[in-house]
């Protein structure tokens, strides 16, 4: 059991190395939200490689090197946290705790170093392992705190970042919140368990926490990177469409015929930019043109060809078509272009595109 744990947390650390450098040398590198989650992972697997090599490689070092260890950890939650606040663009309303927690790191490497002395006086183990764990709670409270400010802000003041709202529900956020509190907890009972056990903690407490936490963090890190990624390129793209003249057909007759009727209705639709709304319906389009709904879908599916849906599909596809092959678009992700054109998910989008042109976006931008 022991080996397999061990393989699982070096191959979290080969992961976490492939991901700083993948994500470091993409295109938002520099980015200060992609450097504070590279962060998170970064002292995930600092802490990770550092507990494995004294328990495997070291396992009959000194007592104060197993408990002076460097505390990584303290820095993954106010990492994390700083990630969040940069992440909703709300760095400037909401204080980061930078300072404070480079701060603590730092008092809690000097205290090691005053420490030092007692490396080889084995009679004060016992007031070294007393302190490893007051630091221990310290340092689980100060991290609990951050996590709760950070559920607070994402769950009670969504008006602080409405302009990221408008490009990410944050629904995997939330989601990571309710399983990192599972994490927080396990956390919380591996320390109470062991209060009573200064000198010889149980350590394989420690192995599911380390396990969850570090997978359920490299998940983040993924969906960070991943969602950041997409929002920048959204944004870019709506800056675009925005920008886009709409060119509207005239209409010389004074009496309007059905096919001047649709015409109206289409000229409506694509200057005001409509179908770009995902949750555009034909109940909306009906109050919006004061038209009744069953008059609207008639003159749609009489002079379209098609029915409300797939109408307002096809001229988020053919909005696709462009970005796919412009140049200055190449290096996004088709599913940023897909979502930015109206489409509320990747598989609606991909199902339309090859509805209308029997092709995949992916086929079509190789093409």
């Amino acid at each position: 059991m022991k080996n397999i744990f061990d393989f699982l947390m070096i191959s979290g650390v080969i992961l976490g190395i492939i991901f700083i450098v993948a994500t470091q040398f993409s295109k938002n590198g520099r980015d200060k939200s992609i450097i504070y989650l590279n962060l998170v992972v970064l002292f995930i697997m600092l802490n990770n490689l550092q507990a494995l090599t004294l328990e495997t490689i070291f396992v009959d070092a000194n007592f104060f090197i197993h408990r002076m260890q460097i505390p990584w950890y303290v820095l993954i939650f106010p990492s994390f946290y700083t990630f969040l606040i940069y992440y909703l663009k709300i760095e400037k309303k909401i204080s980061s705790f930078v300072y404070v927690s480079i701060s603590l790191f730092v008092i809690e490497i000097v205290i090691r170093i005053a420490l030092i002395p007692n490396y080889f006086n084995e009679n004060n183990n016992f007031f070294i392992a007393k302190y490893a764990q007051i630091e221990e709670i310290v340092n689980a409270s100060y991290s609990v705190f951050l996590f709760i400010k950070a559920i607070v802000i994402l769950f009670n003041y969504s008006e602080l970042y409405e302009q990221v709202l408008a490009f990410d529900n944050v629904k995997w956020l939330k989601n990571f919140m309710f399983f990192g509190s599972i994490v927080i907890l396990m956390w919380i009972c591996a320390i109470l368990l062991n209060l009573d056990k200064v000198l010889n903690p149980e350590v394989f407490i420690y192995y599911p926490l380390r396990l969850s936490s570090t997978s359920l963090l490299y998940w983040i890190s993924y969906q960070g990177f991943y969602n950041y990624s997409l929002m920048l390129e959204r944004i870019e793209l709506r800056k675009e469409i925005i920008a886009e003249p709409t060119i509207i057909n005239g209409n010389s007759n004074t009496k309007e015929s059905e096919e001047e009727k649709f015409l109206i209705i289409k000229n409506y639709i694509k200057k005001n930019k409509r179908f770009l709304d995902p949750s555009f319906s034909l109940e909306r389009l009906s109050s919006e043109m004061g038209i009744s709904t069953s008059k609207l879908s008639h003159l749609i599916n009489q002079e379209s060809g098609y029915n409300f849906p797939d109408y307002i599909n096809l001229l988020r596809v053919e909005k696709a078509k462009k970005f796919l092959i412009k140049s200055d678009y190449s290096s996004y992700t088709i599913v940023a272009i897909g979502l930015e054109c109206g489409f509320n998910s990747k598989s609606t989008f991909y199902t339309a595109f090859k509805k209308f042109t029997n092709v995949t976006p992916s086929e079509f931008k190789e093409q």
